[in-house]
């Protein structure tokens, strides 16, 4: 009888830390489909480095005006092997702090020497950098479209980006940035972005994360789709991300 017991009691301190560690991928996902950033510690064994990297993860999610969450991720445990598996965190230096952005992509990471609230505050994208590095993780082209509201050309801009998509099998999306929208100017800053402008400027961005074409006013379809096919031996994506997609 009194095996039994200790039979159960081992089980139900192990279904307890299984639902635990499962609760990881569970507030991960939950953050996503409520469209908000998480720092992710991830770290290997308890203790006061692991401590010291949830506490500045903590700070940077106070300092985020934005609502935000903070998710331990212990590598460690084996039910969390999916999750190194997919942020590549095998053989990383740990802890490490990243950051993941509304859709759940990595955007960045620091080790704890490197780590500060505000480096990783800095980390967030762009509510349209983020549309950017979700399109680019699915292996898509991007034309992104800077506009005023006065640019009277900006619709039928708009409308042939639209074509080249639909021809393109939708291996392309279309986002359109309005210059005067505060939320998106670290964005237009990376694209060097003429605020002077007296047309819409698109800009083409290819599957590997490249800048490789810009083109001030209505630009046919066959160009847009030509640009975004291009790749070219080396560039960089938005944010400053190596060739190969903003990390």
């Amino acid at each position: 009888m009194k095996k039994i017991k200790n039979i159960l009691i081992l089980f139900l301190l192990f279904t307890g830390l299984m639902r635990i560690n499962a609760q990881t991928s569970t507030e991960i996902e939950k953050a996503n489909k409520s469209c908000k950033p998480v720092f992710l510690v991830a770290y290997n064994a308890n203790g006061a480095d692991a401590d010291k990297a949830l506490s500045i993860a903590n700070s940077a999610k106070k300092t985020l005006k934005a609502s935000s969450l903070v998710i331990k991720l212990k590598t460690s445990d084996a039910i969390n092997s999916d999750l190194v598996t997919k942020y590549r965190l095998a053989g990383a230096p740990l802890p490490m702090i990243l950051v993941l952005d509304k859709n759940g992509t990595a955007t960045g990471s620091l080790t704890l020497k490197d780590a500060t609230a505000e480096k990783l505050v800095d980390m967030i994208p762009t509510p349209k950098s983020s549309e950017l590095i979700k399109a680019l993780t699915e292996g898509k082209s991007v034309y992104i479209v800077v506009y005023k509201e006065s640019m009277t050309s900006k619709k039928n801009i708009a409308e042939n980006c639209a074509v080249a998509c639909s021809k393109m099998d939708n291996k392309t999306v279309t986002l359109m940035v309005a210059m005067d929208d505060k939320n998106e100017t670290k964005l237009l800053q990376t694209l060097k972005c003429d605020m002077n402008a007296k047309e819409p400027v698109t800009y083409v961005i290819n599957k590997a994360g490249q800048v490789i074409g810009q083109y001030n006013g209505l630009t046919d379809v066959n160009t847009l789709m030509s640009a975004a096919k291009k790749v070219p031996a080396s560039g960089c994506c938005p944010g400053g991300a190596k060739t190969g997609g903003c990390k």
